[in-house]
């Protein structure tokens, strides 16, 4: 890849993970990293391609050279060709065991198929050039013709590396090229300047290509950072919103849910249940004289003890649909779907019992030296017409009941 006329885009970062640390990686590096694997996922093909023809120009040059006794430079040549395919094939198996092939090093890998490529145009070239003198002029026509085809098959495996197609082309074509022109003939002469105008030639129409496939990998790697960018952005204008969502639906001093969450957990209780018969019970909860408490103990102690009962309803909950609520000040809510009245009756006379045994003193309470609550239970089956208000009203009227009758007690409507 000619990696001085790469467009200056802008770099877009992005993370890829690898079993050690994270790299930044940015479009730039990410096509050119597609383009090296590109040249490397090739060089089988390329190779079998090379040792094929150059097979068939040294069974050729054998034939004429074994004439002379000169048949062992074929042979040396072509066990030269065959050790630098051989090398460039296991630098492809070395590319292919890299662990983190999401990140490499570009310019590394790059550098060291240009290598590949050059010596193996070199040995092309060089040795066609040396073998033109010493062969018949039928053979030196089919080894230009070889030449001249290798040249432009290389453009399938080698053209979105610029600099490495010029240098493999320079090295196979200007060797015969430098021969033509040494023996100022008038058939070397002009043969020679087409073999320069084929170079010039087949130079730019690349160069015209590598550009396209260029700018055609960087919008597409492009566009995947963005893509990834708007993920992220996503995520996080959801996770913001959950966030806030969460805050909108809890009570900050409990963790409770509040009472926006609890009218609109009501209602989803109702909507999922309708027309089942299912029973559902409400209770509400008020803690007995606690603006009282609040004023003779401080608002500190206050807040405790709010966190205290929380913690009591908490540990009572058994299914993942009931609800807790604080509604304001001192006043709970239990929302329990599926549960009888009686069960539901049973499990707040065990909340009664629990707070009670923690003997919190009360001094001003009016009904109990420790802090006790009134509760206010209504129980009603789901079934088609009903109202959630229904069940809401008869457990405010049942808490009031609850309160006349000398507080700390459980009434039911």
């Amino acid at each position: 890849m000619n990696y001085s006329e790469v467009p200056l885009h802008y770099e877009r970062n992005l993370e890829i993970n690898s079993p050690s640390e994270a790299h930044p990686v940015s479009s730039y590096n990410l096509q050119h990293q597609e383009l090296v694997k590109f040249l490397y996922s090739r060089v089988t093909g390329g190779v079998l391609i090379t040792f094929f023809i150059s097979a068939v120009a040294s069974v050729l040059a054998y034939i004429e050279l074994s004439i002379q006794g000169r048949e062992y430079w074929v042979v040396g040549w072509f066990s030269l060709l065959c050790l630098i395919l051989l090398a460039r094939l296991q630098l492809a198996k070395m590319f292919a065991g890299v662990k983190n092939n999401a990140y490499f090093q570009h310019q590394k890998w790059h550098n060291r198929f240009l290598v590949g490529v050059v010596a193996s145009g070199l040995m092309q070239g060089c040795g066609a050039a040396l073998l033109m003198p010493y062969v018949t002029i039928n053979v030196q026509i089919i080894l230009h013709s070889l030449l001249l085809g290798m040249s432009a098959g290389a453009i399938a495996f080698l053209s979105t590396a610029l600099w490495i197609y010029i240098s493999y082309l320079v090295t196979i074509m200007l060797p015969v090229t430098i021969w033509l022109m040494s023996r100022q003939t008038l058939d070397g002469v002009l043969l020679g300047f087409i073999y320069l105008f084929m170079m010039m030639a087949v130079s730019i129409a690349v160069k015209r290509m590598n550009i396209l496939v260029n700018d055609a990998l960087y919008y597409r790697y492009d566009n995947e950072t963005l893509v990834k960018d708007l993920q992220r952005l996503l995520e996080s204008v959801s996770n913001s919103n959950k966030a806030l969502e969460k805050i909108s639906t809890t009570d900050e001093l409990t963790g409770l849910s509040n009472y926006r969450a609890f009218r609109v957990g009501l209602e989803k209780v109702w909507r999922q249940n309708s027309g089942s018969n299912t029973p559902v019970s409400l209770a509400k909860i008020n803690i007995d004289y606690f603006n009282e408490y609040n004023t003779h103990y401080g608002l500190e102690m206050g807040d405790l003890q709010l966190r205290d009962i929380a913690r009591i309803l908490t540990d009572e909950m058994t299914q993942p649909d009931q609800l807790i609520a604080r509604l304001n000040g001192a006043e709970f809510a239990l929302i329990l779907p599926g549960l009888s009245c009686e069960d539901a009756r049973l499990l707040l006379v065990r909340v009664v019992r629990t707070l009670a045994s923690k003997k919190i003193e009360h001094e001003k309470s009016k009904t109990d030296r420790y802090l006790t609550i009134s509760i206010g239970l209504s129980c009603q089956y789901v079934a088609e017409g009903s109202s959630s208000r229904t069940l809401l009203s008869g457990a405010d009227k049942a808490l009031k009941s609850a309160k006349g009758k000398g507080r700390n007690r459980v009434e039911i409507l």
